[in-house]
């Protein structure tokens, strides 16, 4: 925090444990920073800071036709942000899906992700469902605010 002081201003820092309300009476300003460790965040995936790559591949596994088009978009997407890379494109010998291969230029890994022939009606049940688990990824609530949000009836 910044307090006011006759040649300027002072910074005062407290723990969380020490800080309290009053203190804040007196205050020009005041924050509460982060730390962000590096160390700790190259132990995780990288999947775990893009939201979108989570979601892509939460379901690029699944066998419900609506989580496989959520991949497949997700896919798409993903390759527009040049994020994966379309290596190969072939239909299988029954004709009944598309399977395109992508690689993960960050993890490094090889996908294959199939379209079975997807309706419109089915794409865009997808890019809803897609959009509101993206909004749940991107910024969680936490259970009090849950409640609080919840519509009325």
């Amino acid at each position: 925090m910044a307090i006011a002081v006759e040649d300027g201003l002072q910074r005062e820092d407290y723990c969380s444990a020490c800080w309290t309300m009053d203190r804040a009476a007196d205050a020009y300003s005041a924050w509460s920073p982060k730390f962000y460790d590096p160390l700790v965040a190259e132990q995780e995936p990288p999947e775990v800071f893009s939201p979108l790559r989570q979601l892509f591949y939460e379901t690029v596994e699944a066998e419900d036709r609506t989580a496989q088009a959520m991949a497949f978009l997700a896919a798409q997407l993903l390759r527009r942000q040049k994020v994966f890379r379309r290596i190969k494109e072939s239909d299988e010998a029954d004709g009944a899906s598309h399977i395109l291969l992508y690689a993960d230029r960050i993890g490094n890994r090889l996908i294959e992700v199939r379209d079975p022939n997807f309706s419109y009606a089915e794409m865009e049940t997808a890019r809803q469902a897609l959009l509101a688990r993206l909004q749940e990824l991107e910024f969680p609530q936490t259970g009090e605010e849950q409640v609080e949000n919840a519509p009325v009836e």
